[in-house]
């Protein structure tokens, strides 16, 4: 249930490519991939030492760092490659992505909109300035943003999911159900859709679509503890007692220890207690 930006990292697809091999448990396997990350670092710091002038290897190790979480490391990094090669629009755009997640989103506009600049009609790069400008409230711009990511690329998937997720966050709920039918008809197998569509749906009093939508989801990832409270509250809504205690039964075994869903929690409790 969130915005999507378009950032693949080689040194993700690496990283998980070695851990789903490794047949590791998923923490023991963040734990590897953490160490993979780690050596990929090490070595582009040794590539650097070496060859202190090449902008793409900062950019790398930007990214490398950024995954790692090391923000500062990741800053350092990308601003040693726009200081080398100041052209080079892949600085800005992943330079930006670190102050979105940082939610410093000022600065994150100003560099996806120098990214943009030096390579005019990127859709990614389109697409990350929406994401800032939804984040800031400058819902038109953001519209804008996510407009101008899919003329240049109308099966661009994440732009739909990002502009119709700034009309849901605004209940502008018909023009969100739009935009995510449209991404899913692109593109069937993302679970964020389904779940986002459904409480669309919900909102607007579609119970049964809810509930299909959150099914499909669901299927597709069923990982997201949040999504079984909204399913069951969506049969709820349909008057289906006894589907909604069973989703709620799995929501409280699922979200038991997840500090973001205590409210939630407490609300189910009194529900199946109903």
């Amino acid at each position: 249930m969130a915005h999507k930006l378009k950032n693949v990292s080689y040194f993700i697809v690496m990283g998980l490519l070695t851990y789903l091999l490794s047949g590791c448990n998923p923490s023991d396997q963040t734990q590897q991939q953490k160490r993979e990350l780690q050596r990929d670092v090490l070595k582009l710091r040794m590539g650097q030492a070496l060859n202190p002038t090449d902008a793409e290897g900062y950019i790398q190790l930007g990214k490398a760092y950024r995954e790692l979480g090391e923000y500062d490391n990741a800053i350092e990094a990308l601003q040693n490659a726009i200081a080398l090669d100041d052209e080079h629009y892949h600085a800005y755009n992943a330079l930006g992505l670190v102050y979105t997640d940082l939610r410093l989103f000022a600065l994150a506009i100003d560099m996806f909109l120098a990214a943009l600049e030096l390579s005019p009609g990127n859709p990614a790069f389109s697409n990350n300035l929406g994401y800032a400008y939804d984040m800031t409230d400058q819902f038109e711009k953001a519209l804008d943003a996510f407009q101008n990511a899919i003329e240049t690329e109308p099966t661009f998937v994440d732009a739909y999911h990002n502009m119709a997720s700034a009309y849901l966050h605004r209940e502008m709920y018909q023009d969100a159900i739009q935009n995510y039918e449209t991404a899913l008809e692109i593109e069937e197998g993302d679970a964020d859709i389904y779940f986002n569509l459904g409480l669309a749906y919900e909102e607007t009093g579609e119970f049964l679509r809810a509930i299909q939508s959150y099914e499909k989801g669901l299927s597709l990832d069923d990982s997201d503890a949040e999504a079984y409270y909204r399913l069951a509250e969506a049969y709820r809504k349909n008057d289906d007692p006894l589907m909604m205690r069973r989703y709620l039964e799995i929501f409280l075994k699922r979200a038991e220890g997840i500090p973001y869903l205590e409210e939630k929690v407490r609300t189910a409790e009194r529900m199946f207690d109903r």
